[in-house]
């Protein structure tokens, strides 16, 4: 007879799951991170796995969802309300940094990547739009800090700054690149002291 688990112990091994899941998919990819391996990794049977996911993709699902609701923590830490300066910059900078330790960002673009995408439910796939949408330049939109540029051209600006982690590989220092731009940027869209 297989062992049951009760509700927190079921809620540590998905927190198991998905914190092996991220470091294989870093490593091997979507295609090539294995439900058998990371059960093996977290210590748990593979029906265990499947009595907390139906798919290896809705265990996709949950690091991606985990990713994005820890960074939208990490900003709303930092952010007071209307942020100063320091603050956005702090908060760019540290959102930057874990996108580039982050291959759910970084490789988002690559055929791995795109058949992950083309197997996640559209529910899903819509509600992590919206929740992209809601994210960092939104959340810096309804501080109240002042803009001096429409606030869709603000959150275009912000995530095609941030999106320049996706060719860390290809540009020497990319870290410094971005601080760079960065700098060119802030005082461009927003009104700061």
């Amino acid at each position: 007879m297989p062992r049951s688990f009760n509700e927190t112990e079921k809620e540590n091994i998905r927190q198991n799951l998905i914190a092996a899941c991220k470091k294989s998919w870093s490593v091997h990819g979507y295609k090539k991170t294995s439900v058998n391996e990371l059960c093996a990794k977290v210590g748990i049977s593979t029906g265990t796995f499947y009595s907390l996911y139906d798919t290896k993709e809705a265990l996709f699902c949950d690091v991606m969802d985990d990713f994005q609701q820890s960074t939208r923590d990490m900003y709303n830490e930092i952010l007071s309300s209307p942020p100063t300066k320091e603050e956005i910059y702090q908060v760019l900078k540290t959102l930057y940094l874990e996108y580039a330790q982050n291959d759910i960002i970084t490789k988002r673009h690559s055929t791995d990547y795109q058949s992950l995408l083309n197997k996640l439910p559209k529910e899903w796939k819509e509600r992590h739009s919206k929740n992209s949408e809601d994210g960092l330049a939104a959340r810096l939109i309804a501080s109240g800090i002042k803009l001096k540029v429409s606030n869709e051209r603000a959150r275009q600006i912000i995530d095609t700054l941030l999106l320049t982690v996706v060719n860390k590989e290809s540009i020497k220092d990319h870290y410094e690149i971005f601080c760079m731009l960065l700098d060119c940027v802030i005082d461009e869209i927003y009104e700061l002291q």
